[in-house]
Formats: structure tokens, sequence, C-alpha cells
């Protein structure tokens, strides 16, 4: 059965009953390779032609073949394949989107099944079905355990590049509006320019000052040394003073720790005062945080910006 092989090796050791009935394979075979071991059932009607724990890629491919043709890789599975791997990932799960009424399947095992009456915008690959970046985001997000985790998955994808806030904006429309409340709150801050949960708690605490005014949030700044510009979380022009929140999450990865220390040193040769917190503290020190903020700002308030220092509207490759 040429044919049969050749379908099998396309689909990863991976196949349907249907497609081994259609190609002259009866009950009585099937029955006695899963009896023996020498297959198993890994989805309804779907078998492994081998023994042993299923790929990530062969579970994909299970999966996409038990929820019917017009399904696609969707949420943190698709983010994955795009070179995303959020906090809460699980290698071992695979989500996917179908059509409302395309298919009886449903969530088990280690299937999340997603229904939409919208269309499904997809990435085809020469296997498989992805739903396109912004969309897949947006579902992780939605999913998330609460509005923070859902801000710091949007976040991620932001900071990476993943997605800008505008395809967001526009994936968020395909959506749709049911159980979207808790996205719908992730996404509001990030439109006010706070990328992470983070950021947001820095925020409410730079409000509740009496002291400090309200910086220029996610400013871009050209430090006029030739270098690419910057941008800063936090950004006090009158006394020319920086803010930035690093945590381990993004900033401590060996390029990024790399790449957020070699901006310090631009950033305090431009003549710009920089300040720093991280997530840890504004959770544990929150008065110490704004306290060392405050008297910093009363010692450099009225100097301003340094000569040189431009601020410039997002590049084209940051812009949202």
């Amino acid at each position: 059965m040429p044919a049969l092989l050749a379908l099998i090796r396309a689909q990863d050791g991976v196949v349907t009953t249907a497609q081994l009935f259609t190609h002259g394979v009866g009950k009585a075979p099937i029955h006695h390779r899963v009896s023996h071991g020498q297959w198993q059932r890994i989805l309804p009607g779907v078998l492994l032609t081998h023994s042993g724990d299923p790929t990530r890629r062969q579970r994909m491919i299970a999966a996409s073949l038990w929820t019917g043709e017009e399904s696609a890789i969707d949420g943190m599975s698709a983010c994955a394949h795009f070179g995303l791997k959020l906090v809460g990932f699980k290698p071992e799960r695979v989500h996917v989107v179908a059509p409302c009424g395309a298919t009886s399947a449903r969530s088990r095992d280690w299937v999340r099944l997603r229904r939409t009456v919208g269309h499904i915008d997809v990435v085809r690959t020469e296997r498989l079905r992805y739903v396109v970046e912004p969309i897949a985001l947006l579902v992780a997000a939605r999913e998330a355990r609460d509005e923070d985790a859902a801000i710091s998955i949007l976040s991620r994808g932001l900071q990476t590049g993943f997605t800008t806030t505008a395809e967001l904006q526009a994936a968020r429309e395909m959506l749709g509006d049911k159980w979207c409340k808790r996205l719908d709150g992730a996404l509001v801050t990030t439109k006010i320019g706070l990328r992470a949960v983070s950021e947001k708690n820095f925020r409410n605490l730079v409000m509740t000052s009496d002291v400090l005014p309200e910086p220029i949030w996610n400013q871009w700044l050209d430090l006029g040394d030739g270098g690419y510009p910057v941008c800063a979380d936090g950004l006090w022009l009158g006394a020319g003073m920086l803010h930035e929140v690093t945590g381990r999450d993004y900033h401590a990865w060996a390029e990024m720790f790399e790449s957020t220390s070699a901006r310090t040193e631009r950033v305090t040769a431009s003549g710009i005062v920089p300040t720093q917190s991280t997530p840890l503290r504004l959770l544990r020190e929150p008065a110490v945080v704004l306290a060392n903020l405050e008297r910093t700002h009363q010692l450099y308030d009225g100097r301003g910006m340094p000569p040189g220092v431009k601020l410039i509207d997002p590049p084209s490759w940051a812009a949202p």
C-alpha cells in the first residue's frame, strides 16, 4: 500500500481510521495492531502507528485530523510555533480552533478546542494550519487566569515584536465579544502605553505621589550619540530623569541583560538621570521606591533635558 505508507509518513506516523478504511484497511487489522501495542489510539478515531509518547508535532497533527480540515492550531500553541513561548505554556497541550458546526469534537485530554462563528485567518505550513500571530496572542491572553496575567501575555508579545497594538486592535474586532472582559481590560492598559503588569503597578505608585508630576509614559528618545533610539518607561522632562522597570521575565535574558546594561550606559552618558526598579521591589517596598524617586526628582528638578537629546516618535519597527 504505497499510497497509505506515504500518507502516514507525511502525517508523522499519525492516521485516522477513516483514512485507513479508505485505503482498504479494515477494523480487524487495526484492532490487532492496537491490542498488540504496535499502534495506539491517541484521540477518538486517530491512531499513532508506533508505541511510545507522541511528539508535540504528532499531537498537533492528531488534533488537527480529529477536529477537521477547517480547524487551525490556536492560542498558546500557535504562539509557540511562531517562536513565542509564554508563561504557562505546556508542550503536551494543543489548542485548536474550529468553525461552529464544523466538528463534533470537543475539549478532552490534552486538546483544548475553541469554536468560532467568525472567519479564521490562518498561516499554512506543509501539514498544519495556524491562526495568525495577533489572534493567537489575544486568545492566549483571553484564556489567562486573571487580568494581570493577560497583561503579561500581551506585554510579552509587544516587547518582543511578535505583534503590534494596531494588529491587536484589528484582531480584537475579529474575535467577537464572548468572554473578553478580562482581555479588554488588559488591552486598555496597553493602549495607554503600559506594556507590563509591573509598569501598570509603577504607574499606580507614581500617581499616589504629592511630589512627583506624572511622567510621559513610553517616550522614545534620540540620545544624540548615533545609536539606536531608546524608550523610557517613564520620563520627567523637568528633571531630565528617566525610569525603567527591569524584570527577570524580559530583561534578565542573556542578550536582554547585556542590551539593558548598554542602554543604561548610553542614557547616563547623554546626561539623563537613569532610575530603575524591579517588579518585586514595587510589590515589597513601594514606599521606599517612591521615596527614592521623589528625592531624585527634587534633586534634579528644574534643570530640564540635556542638550542633544530629542523626543521622537516611535521608530517604524516599534510603532504601535
